[in-house]
């Protein structure tokens, strides 16, 4: 299912899931019109064609006690790219990790409690390779909106 396949229902039901990923079908049912077996039958299609891959649950990082975010850039060498990234995947401090093209083989953002944590954390890292690190001091924006960017006027 590509984005020309998506439905004008298809685009309703990903925007009202994307404002409350616990809406029940019933409530979807409700909003779109549509009856509770065709909603099931469109958000089953939505996740089998990997459209719809996740229905999360967002929590508030800081008041778990992770007040510090950061974005970690590692300089190191491909050759050590699968290990790199199997470690990384292994530290649950780790929020985000992306592979890049250019001179930095990937950006971590990591939560940490506060500047004492992430420096151990950056210095867990530095046996791979050099680092480069920037606090985040507040995300003005953490969601794509698919209602402005994808969605077909219609």
């Amino acid at each position: 299912m590509s984005k020309s396949n998506l439905t004008s229902i298809d685009w309703q039901l990903l925007e009202l899931l994307q404002e409350n990923s616990r809406a029940t079908i019933s409530d979807l049912s409700k909003k779109t019109g549509r009856s509770r077996s065709n909603i099931n039958e469109r958000i089953e299609k939505l996740q089998d064609a990997g459209v719809l891959v996740g229905m999360t649950v967002e929590v508030d990082e800081e008041k778990l006690g992770f007040g510090i975010s950061a974005f970690v850039r590692l300089q190191a060498s491909s050759a050590n790219h699968r290990k790199i990234i199997n470690i990384i995947n292994e530290i649950p401090e780790a929020a985000e990790c992306h592979v890049l093209t250019g001179s930095e083989l990937v950006i971590i953002r990591f939560v940490a409690k506060d500047m004492a944590h992430l420096r151990t954390l950056v210095d867990n890292l530095t046996q791979y390779g050099s680092t480069q690190t920037d606090v985040i001091f507040s995300t003005v924006k953490k969601q794509l909106n698919i209602n402005h960017l994808f969605k077909k006027k219609i």
